[in-house]
């Protein structure tokens, strides 16, 4: 006794392509996060590089670094709203700067370049006295990025 079986192959095939459907779908899922993910760590690093180069800026004006309150800034003071090249900071690129100058570009130039590369973002810098030390902390702080995975804020300490 011979059955037909008419159309069970396209069921199959339907079958198997609602699995692929699922398995491609959670496969963008994935992938969607890992492109937040990636973002984030690209932040992260950014950031930890610019506190990096202030820290070296200070340590560059060590003296004046250690005897006045110059490279004190808070989060919202001296803020760029935009990179414009307009607002590039440039006052002691030519010739010598007296160290209390420097420290004002220093901070006006970190203050450009979180504008630029970290949009959004804000920097303090500020200190606490112990001995004849004196301990530096930059902090950035990253605004809410919606549902994408946070930053947080990024803090490097360092000792004159």
């Amino acid at each position: 006794m011979l059955l037909k079986q008419a159309g069970s192959g396209l069921v199959e095939v339907l079958v198997s392509l609602l699995v692929i459907a699922i398995g491609i779908l959670g496969m963008a899922g994935v992938h969607s996060q890992t492109l937040q993910y990636n973002q984030s760590s690209y932040l992260q690093s950014q950031a930890t590089f610019l506190a990096s180069d202030m820290l070296d800026r200070i340590e560059a004006n060590q003296a004046l670094a250690k005897s006045t309150s110059n490279y004190q800034v808070g989060l919202t003071e001296q803020q760029f709203s935009q990179c414009q090249q307009s607002d590039y900071p440039a006052s002691c690129e030519v010739g010598s700067c007296e160290p209390q100058a420097l420290a004002v570009y220093d901070i006006q130039q970190w203050k450009f370049q979180l504008a630029c590369q970290l949009p959004g973002s804000y920097g303090s810098i500020a200190f606490t006295d112990s001995g004849d030390t004196r301990i530096y902390t930059i902090r950035l702080s990253f605004p809410s990025m919606g549902d994408r995975v946070p930053v947080g804020d990024v803090v490097l300490r360092g000792t004159l």
